[in-house]
């Protein structure tokens, strides 16, 4: 037995893995079911240790199948389990399959030129695949096939454990083909976007933040951060503070928002945002809010931020883009004013919109 204790999650993961090295699908199939039924009285450590020995097998699945199979790892991330036993497999089946899929994408365009991709229902995938081995060969046809129609499964997945792992976020980003994958697939698929979104996401980054109206500049770092609407929030309560301390005062911080814009549930979502500046980046252009904090042009490897006046009110839903990840936030230095000042001079006051 894998496992020390013989509980019911314990027994099924045995079953699985014992059906997967036997290759009896019916087995495994219903070992999966029991599993799945087992986890929703576990505790986070039972479920842990699952997902632990379910990471190995996704390691060995094929792209159809092991996409199924990654939706219920996925599953036991949303569960309880720490989700990073599974943040390198995954990483790197995802690689593996966005490539393929991207790579489907590049020959069906090349062999039939006169139509769009086929769309990644399951309903098409027989037609598509008959098509495709006529005029490659059929090992490959399966394997592209697989992976375009699974890739869905497989983003599931992703998105539940890149929300919560930032050993995932970092592990994809040092995989070579992962955002390569993503950014061609952006091309021909509309269901890439979540999962694109949060490739992007910075983790540990350090920020050069600047106020033009009273000369002051401090140093922070994000982790975490889902878009600049957060960012926004963010910023406004880590630099609100006495003028003695060189923050900004008089910023009126909900902490509701505050809550909400670092790692508050769903269930704390509601009611509406005020802003309180203009987001400028180095060279005066407008940083939006809809847009990403990996977004922010970084002159010598650093992203600044001018915080200007806002030109009109803004408001927004009080939300996270992705309720499952955490942001953080810290102060890592207030600048001398001599240091703010030469930073400011370097860079260029916010344009008028349009402009």
């Amino acid at each position: 037995m894998i496992f020390e204790s013989a509980t019911p999650l314990a027994r099924a993961c045995d079953t699985l893995m014992r059906a997967r090295r036997e290759r009896d699908l019916e087995a495994f199939e219903s070992a999966t079911a029991q599993l799945w039924e087992a986890a929703q009285t576990a505790s986070p450590g039972e479920l842990t240790a699952a997902l632990s020995a379910c990471a190995g097998m996704l390691a060995e699945l094929g792209p159809g199948f092991g996409g199924e199979f990654a939706v219920l790892c996925g599953a036991l991330v949303e569960r309880g389990a720490d989700p990073d036993p599974l943040a390198m497999v995954l990483c790197m089946r995802l690689a593996e399959v966005a490539g393929q899929a991207a790579e489907f994408a590049h020959v069906w365009a090349r062999e039939f030129p006169e139509e769009g991709v086929p769309e990644p229902e399951q309903a098409e995938f027989e037609t598509t695949l008959e098509r495709l081995d006529e005029v490659i060969a059929p090992d490959q046809a399966v394997r592209l096939t697989e992976s375009w129609f699974g890739l869905a499964s497989w983003m599931r997945c992703a998105t539940t454990v890149l929300q919560q792992s930032p050993t995932a976020r970092l592990a994809c980003r040092c995989t070579p083909g992962v955002r390569a994958a993503f950014t061609a697939l952006e091309q021909v698929r509309e269901d890439t976007g979540w999962v694109s979104m949060l490739l992007s996401v910075l983790d540990a980054e350090q920020l050069l933040v600047l106020h033009r109206g009273t000369g002051r500049g401090w140093r922070v770092s994000i982790s975490g951060v889902g878009d600049n609407f957060q960012l926004h929030v963010l910023l406004a309560a880590a630099l609100s503070g006495p003028a003695s301390a060189g923050m900004l005062e008089g910023l009126r911080v909900d902490p509701a928002w505050t809550a909400v814009a670092l790692d508050a549930p769903y269930e704390a979502f509601g009611g509406q945002v005020k802003g309180w500046f203009n987001l400028v980046d180095a060279y005066g252009g407008w940083i939006w809010n809809e847009g990403v904090p990996a977004d922010i042009p970084a002159p010598e490897g650093l992203r600044i931020i001018q915080l200007e006046a806002p030109p009109y009110e803004r408001t927004w839903d009080n939300s996270r883009r992705f309720p499952m990840m955490a942001a953080s936030i810290t102060l890592d230095e207030v600048l001398s004013r001599d240091e703010a000042a030469m930073w400011l001079s370097r860079c260029t006051e916010g344009k008028p919109l349009g402009g």
